[in-house]
């Protein structure tokens, strides 16, 4: 019996350490700010004409979060565009070369792709595959080789690129896209500036896959492992190194002897790319990061994701509601920790305003204790028990991030009357 115990225990121990390292969730956070780095992120996950590629969107979030938290960059310093049509893609391709021209040469950046990438079969041209085009038409793509051209125009201490996509014909899951002939094609290795370096999944014919498990392109976790371990102060001759290595062992036995060799292409004239740097200090402190789950399609609210509070017989509703008043007078005097009392003591009791407004709380950047994550989570609870204005701003804090969630709140807002979820709902059609 003892036995069994200990063993039981060690289990629960063990599952502690893999939920508290999740690259997902155990975020380090940096006290200093970088403010001289940009940051395009695009994950194309949901195409209109292919195959979708698994994880992408997530990949994308968490290595924008990674980009904030653990590099210290602003969030105005971040275009993050989730499945990017044609148009958005190249917008933001044109946004990082106007910020860069503003900071006359004394900025860097840093590019990001997950999603699909594609060879032209007639030239062996490599293309990134925006969520509206199409595997048999390249004029609907983003030819790589153009896109190194115009990186190597901007004015940069240096550039970044990380491709989370092959050019083979292949998706994530090995099969062939719609264009392919069942082949794998090589496809041609573009020269990039000497301000910029490349670094991409896999290499050649070979396929860059999904680390199922994790919810991530491999590639990509592998990246945000390497930056969690480190704190962001690490290297990129290190990462590479890093994720290479671990790449490499854990494709062939996830895939069943499959390779997969992430590659970094980079100017011969460029001796230093080794030692370029992602954070100049290291990020010691570390939160944990809440994971909402997606919402699905919208429709109708059916059961609720978390149990409706109901009042505690020991206090009365409308003891509860006057916590609440108090809170919002606290709130008003700008007085936040008795509103959080307040606001804490009325939720317990069972009411959903006050957990609106708990979300509302942590949702002010005024507040020292402010925090999206948590804003997200009271704004779902108080959602969930259908509080119209919690369903708005829950829709709000998802914009721009999530926006097939972002839409879902906002409709089921907007089909309860919420006048500001109509307006936002007719902005995103």
């Amino acid at each position: 019996m003892k036995r069994c115990l200990l063993i039981i225990g060690l289990v629960m121990c063990w599952g502690c350490i893999v939920a508290q390292n999740n690259v997902d969730t155990r975020i380090a956070v940096n006290s200093n700010t970088d403010d001289k780095t940009f940051v395009v992120i695009i994950s194309n996950e949901n195409y209109k004409n292919e195959e979708s590629v698994a994880f992408a969107k997530n990949d994308g979030e968490v290595f924008k979060v990674y980009c904030q938290k653990t590099l210290g960059i602003p969030e105005d310093h971040i275009r993050f565009t989730p499945d990017a049509t044609l148009g958005e893609m190249n917008y933001a391709i044109y946004w990082l070369g106007n910020m860069l021209k503003a900071y006359d040469g004394e900025a860097r950046a840093i590019v990001y792709y997950s999603g699909h990438g594609m060879p032209d079969e007639s030239d062996k041209e490599a293309y990134l595959l925006p969520i509206d085009g199409f595997s048999q038409s390249s004029d609907g793509a983003i030819s790589v080789k153009k896109l190194y051209a115009k990186l190597k125009e901007m004015p940069a201490k240096n550039i970044m690129v990380f491709l989370d996509a092959c050019f083979s014909g292949a998706n994530r899951d090995g099969k062939m896209l719609v264009s392919s002939r069942g082949v794998a094609i090589r496809a041609k290795t573009n020269p990039v500036g000497d301000n910029t370096v490349v670094f991409s999944a896999a290499q050649g014919d070979e396929t860059a896959y999904p680390y199922k498990s994790q919810k991530h392109g491999m590639f990509t976790y592998y990246i945000l492992e390497k930056i969690q371990q480190s704190g962001g102060y690490t290297t990129l001759g290190e990462l590479t190194d890093y994720v290479t290595q671990q790449v490499k062992r854990k494709a062939v036995v996830e895939n069943n002897g499959k390779s997969q060799t992430p590659t970094v292409i980079a100017s011969s004239n460029n001796n230093n790319w080794r030692n370029w740097k992602f954070a100049s200090d290291k990020a010691n402190k570390y939160e944990n990061r809440t994971v909402a789950i997606s919402a699905p399609t919208p429709a109708p609210l059916s059961v609720p994701a978390v149990q409706k509070q109901e009042p505690s017989p020991v206090m009365s509703i409308s003891v509860a509601s006057d916590l609440v008043t108090q809170g919002k007078k606290h709130m008003r005097a700008m007085n936040y920790s008795k509103a959080k009392t307040c606001f804490a003591q009325a939720s317990e009791q069972g009411s959903i305003e006050a957990l609106y407004q708990l979300g509302m709380l942590y949702s002010n950047s005024n507040y020292d204790g402010y925090n999206k994550e948590t804003a997200i989570e009271y704004f779902l609870k108080a959602a969930n028990n259908r509080h119209v204005d919690a369903m708005y701003m829950a829709g709000m804090m998802y914009l721009g991030t999530d926006n097939s969630t972002a839409k879902f709140w906002l409709r089921n807002a907007a089909d309860n009357g919420h006048s500001k979820a109509q307006i936002q709902l007719s902005r995103l059609k």
